[in-house]
C-alpha cells in the first residue's frame, strides 16, 4: 500500500496553515485509523495555536491526557518529536510545526504509516522530503524568507 504524504507550507505562527494540516490529519483518521500529532516539544503545546485552532475540549483532553478515544474506537494520541519512538504503530501522523528531522522519523520508524500530514514552522524544511518522495502540498501561505532579514 502507497502512503499519502500531504504538506502544508507554512512559515512560522500561521493559524490557517495549522487548521489545514489538522483538518487533513482528521479526515485521514476517518478514514486510515488511529493517529498520532507529534509537535516539538509538548510542555510547551498549552497557549499555542494548538489550543486555538482544535475545540478548548479536545485540545485540553490531548494536553493533558495524551490520548482521545472515539465513539468508533480509533484513538488519537499527542507525543513530542522525542518520544515518536514509543508511538510507531498508527495509521496517520500529523508533524505539527515539524522539523525535516521528525518528518524523517516518521518515514523511517513508522512501518503501519499510510498517511502523514507535514505542517511545517520554515518552508524549507520539507524541501529534501519533498524531493525524495511524492507530496501533496494542500497549503503554502507563499511567504518566502529572504536571507538577511
Amino acid at each position: 500500500m502507497s502512503r499519502g504524504r500531504y504538506l502544508v507550507s507554512s512559515y512560522g505562527d500561521n493559524q490557517e496553515g495549522t487548521r489545514v494540516g489538522l483538518a487533513k490529519f482528521f479526515e485521514l483518521c476517518q478514514r486510515h485509523g488511529s493517529g498520532v500529532i507529534v509537535v516539538p516539544t509538548i510542555g510547551n503545546v498549552k497557549g499555542t495555536m494548538f489550543s486555538q485552532v482544535l475545540p478548548e475540549a479536545l485540545a485540553n483532553t490531548l494536553i493533558t491526557k495524551r490520548t482521545v478515544t472515539f465513539a468508533e474506537g480509533q484513538t488519537i494520541t499527542l507525543c513530542g518529536s522525542t518520544t515518536l519512538k514509543n508511538f510507531t504503530q498508527a495509521k496517520v501522523y500529523l508533524a505539527l510545526w515539524g522539523q525535516a528531522d521528525t518528518i524523517e522519523k516518521i518515514e523511517r520508524d513508522c512501518y503501519s504509516c499510510t498517511a502523514e500530514v507535514f505542517v511545517t514552522w520554515l518552508p524549507e524544511d520539507s524541501k529534501e522530503w519533498a524531493r525524495k518522495h511524492k507530496v501533496t502540498t494542500i497549503y503554502d501561505d507563499g511567504v518566502k524568507s529572504t536571507p538577511g532579514f
